[in-house]
């Protein structure tokens, strides 16, 4: 690991999407035992994991039990010994989130931006959203590269990086010269095409756009937490790659 921990680990997060969800067995005869189960997971503007999980399923009773949970996040990309790449667990407490308003609408952008089934999901079946608040960090960044690291180290000022100054001027730009721009840039990335689109916030790691026809929030991801100075370049990049695609 770097010599700013907190940094890589959150550039871990955000370069995977499906983690290993381990809570405390909530059965009498298991009772306490861990319990781990497959759960693609997404971030908040801050950095806190977000999960979407069906009341029917065995986790979702465990941790409305008992909200003591762990997330295992490991590198998607690695190959050859698995013990030489990254991997994190996130000791976290589940609360369960409003399943209407303004807080659950950018928590299902964000999320169904790195799982497009989202939607699907609440459609038709009974699934709620959880933020996963770390509470321990244990980060190995390969062999010897092993240490605790502050929850708080992994926590994200979302208008971090000169955005707080910054960001209002990108929005403003954004929506006054670039609209067709973020129109092509949420075509590449959802798939849908939508008649209007208007950015409405920016953090380090992506930014919101509303759109019309269809009406709804999207969020897309940058890949990478940005600095305020790297905003154009990101955006040209982003808007290029969209019109390949």
């Amino acid at each position: 690991m770097s010599t700013d921990a907190g940094s890589e680990i959150r550039h871990w997060l955000l370069t995977a999407t499906t983690a290993t969800l381990c809570t405390l067995a909530a059965e009498d005869d298991i009772a306490g035992w861990p319990f781990g189960s497959l759960a693609p997971f997404a971030l908040r503007a801050d950095g806190t994991p977000i999960v979407l999980l069906s009341e029917i399923a065995l986790h979702t009773r465990n941790l409305r039990r008992d909200p003591r949970v762990s997330l295992f996040v490991r590198d998607p990309s690695a190959s050859g010994d698995a013990q030489g790449s990254w991997r994190v667990t996130i000791l976290a407490r589940a609360r369960a989130l409003a399943s209407e308003g303004d807080e659950f609408e950018e928590v299902h952008a964000r999320y169904r931006e790195r799982v497009p089934a989202a939607t699907s999901y609440l459609e038709t079946h009974d699934f709620s959203y959880f933020e996963l608040a770390p509470v321990r960090v244990r980060a190995i960044g390969g062999f010897g590269a092993i240490g605790w690291i502050d929850p708080a180290a992994i926590g994200r000022d979302p208008l971090g990086a000169g955005l707080r100054e910054a960001a209002s001027g990108i929005l403003s730009h954004m929506n006054a010269d670039h609209e067709d721009a973020m129109r092509r840039i949420v075509v590449a990335a959802s798939g849908v095409t939508p008649a209007r689109a208007r950015m409405t916030a920016i953090d380090r790691a992506g930014f919101l756009v509303r759109t019309e026809s269809p009406d709804e929030l999207r969020y897309v991801g940058f890949g990478r937490e940005i600095e305020a100075r790297d905003a154009r370049e990101v955006f040209v990049a982003l808007s290029r790659a969209a019109q390949k695609a």
